[in-house]
């Protein structure tokens, strides 16, 4: 089974660094890393249905691992029901982030918007020691309008209902603490996807690096 990573948002795929492996796959995001070019319009749909050709063409089962954002791209990418995606692991996931419950406050999300055009930078670094730490700061900037409206997509995404119709293994790992999106996000999409499993961890926004270990069980293959 081949592992595909996708990062969240405003960092890159050098954030799996240490669990990469020469079979697996890292993929970035639309506007970050090393995917700077890409197209405006319907983004998170068109960077899905990239990753479900993607997998379709690999010659075995693959297991598809998202963090954040990338946890939502992962669930879009489920719902095309690739024919041999066979496990998703889902990291700090929000079926719906503008929601106080299930991902984070709208109106703090509004005022976190404003301050994305003001101060790019210092609010994303600002941003990242939040949800990671220091340690990944160096993390070159995704491009700015691109990013901002990919965010701005993820927003106002609803997946409350869609998850419903998951049908493969499903691991859901959020952290007790986490200050970006609510646990409570993960707690919902395992009360209403058939069969998932939960670990919900003493961490914040990023309990692979935490808890490294029990992450690392979680996508042994």
């Amino acid at each position: 089974m081949k592992r595909f990573f996708i990062h969240g948002w405003s960092f890159s795929s050098q954030i799996w660094k240490r669990f990469y492996k020469k079979e697996d796959t890292l993929l970035d995001l639309p506007f970050h890393g090393e995917n700077k070019e890409y197209s405006l319009e319907n983004t998170l749909d068109r960077f899905s249905k990239e990753i479900f050709s993607l997998i379709e063409k690999q010659n075995s089962d693959v297991c598809l691992i998202g963090w954040s954002l990338g946890a939502s791209v992962s669930v879009l990418v489920t719902l095309r029901k690739p024919k041999n995606l066979k496990k998703i692991v889902l990291v700090g996931f929000s079926p719906k982030f503008k929601d106080k419950k299930l991902g984070h406050n709208p109106v703090a999300v509004k005022a976190f918007m404003m301050a994305l055009k003001v101060d790019f930078k210092d609010t994303i670094y600002t941003f990242r020691k939040t949800a990671a730490g220091d340690t990944f700061k160096n993390i070159p900037l995704p491009e700015k309008e691109g990013s901002i409206r990919l965010l701005n997509e993820f927003i106002n995404l609803d997946l409350t209902k869609e998850i419903e119709n998951i049908d493969i293994e499903t691991i859901l790992i959020h952290g007790k603490q986490d200050k970006i999106i609510s646990p409570f996000g993960s707690i919902y999409a395992n009360q209403h996807i058939k069969g998932s499993k939960l670990l919900l961890v003493d961490s914040h926004h990023a309990p692979f690096l935490t808890h490294a270990d029990i992450f690392s069980k979680e996508i042994s293959l």
